[in-house]
């Protein structure tokens, strides 16, 4: 019988022959060699066939799969059918996997079966080359529940996760494109933890002919409607964080003025949330700590003053949305009459 490889790496790509070298390289040259490298061409009509096939000469473990174009979500849920791993790694086609990368994650999830989901840090930049950042990942199960109710704490292109998870979630959904990665993360957090390892371990290009860069409004629009049905999920299972505990835990990163706005962002939306659920004494607390993360909150500050003295219309959706910048985001709040 064929051995299983310890993990399935999977790309799809669409004329992606710019970076395309530099990308499998990095898979290529990884530190732990045992895997197997699963590539979709999406009907490609550069010369990324041709470099695809150049390389699998040189390589066994590389198999190239070819479609017409039908685009990601198909190229991947295609790609998993064919995965013989029992874990299943991402990769794009103008990203950059660090030598380390898949031993680091290999070794994480064989010592911990009860994480389902594991991503890693990684360098931001831009087509120039222009380093934006460090991407928004955290270690803890319970920050990465509660973050993707403002945004996905896990870079597609470094994750890993099971293959049975995958196929108990019934795999990427078109509906969710191109957001389909942040609801296939926000099903999978139901079958186990969802982490990323504190180091670098690759690195993302932003670029506006990516499908996020195309897509912006389509995606924004599809992940306010997920930042939704993740906030019923993890407050129907119990799963908000305390503010005390959520500060306590993010003691262990740096706050830089960027976090700070995002976690003002999240625990503002959070305390609305609850105030909708009739929480309002439990909501205090975070409208308390937005204010305190950014002072430039008036939304929380106002929202604050309203429950504190228990009124009962409380902060109408209209009159939230002029004094916010968040419009995108708090869409999905209820009107209160």
């Amino acid at each position: 019988m064929e051995k299983k490889p310890k993990i399935s790496v999977i790309m799809p790509v669409y004329n992606g022959e710019k970076y395309l070298h530099t990308a499998m390289k990095s898979i290529l040259d990884q530190t732990l060699a045992d895997f197997e490298f699963l590539i979709m061409d999406d009907g490609s009509t550069d010369r990324t066939s041709q470099i695809l096939e150049a390389y699998a000469k040189k390589d066994h473990r590389i198999k190239i799969f070819s479609q017409k174009n039908s685009g990601i979500v198909k190229s991947l849920n295609a790609l998993a059918v064919h995965a013989k791993a029992d874990l299943i790694g991402r990769m794009d086609a103008d990203d950059i996997s660090y030598p380390k990368r898949l031993q680091m994650q290999y070794e994480y999830l064989q010592k911990n079966p009860d994480t389902v989901l594991l991503g890693a840090t990684c360098v931001v930049f831009r087509e120039d080359k222009t380093k934006t950042g460090i991407s928004d990942t955290f270690g803890e199960d319970f920050l990465n529940r509660w973050f993707l109710t403002y945004n996905c704490s896990f870079t597609h292109s470094l994750v890993v996760y099971r293959k049975e998870t995958f196929i108990a979630c019934g795999g990427y959904w078109q509906s969710e494109y191109p957001a389909e990665d942040y609801g296939l993360w926000i099903r999978m957090k139901r079958y186990g933890r969802i982490e990323n390892l504190q180091h670098l371990l690759g690195e993302y290009r932003f670029n506006v002919g990516s499908i996020s860069g195309k897509n912006f409004r389509k995606q924004i629009k599809i992940r306010n409607r997920l930042n939704e049905i993740n906030f019923e999920d993890i407050y129907k299972h119990h799963e908000i964080p305390d503010v005390q505990k959520a500060k306590d835990a993010l003691q262990n990163y740096f706050m830089d003025l960027h976090r700070r706005q995002i976690f003002s962002k999240l625990a503002c939306l959070t305390g609305c949330f609850l105030v909708e659920k009739g929480e309002i004494k439990r909501a205090i607390p975070y409208f308390k700590w937005s204010f305190q993360l950014s002072k430039k909150r008036l939304d929380a500050l106002l929202n604050l003053v309203f429950a504190h003295f228990k009124k009962a219309v409380y902060v109408s959706l209209d009159a939230y949305v002029r004094i916010t910048t968040l419009q995108a985001q708090i869409r999905w709040f209820k009107t209160h009459d």
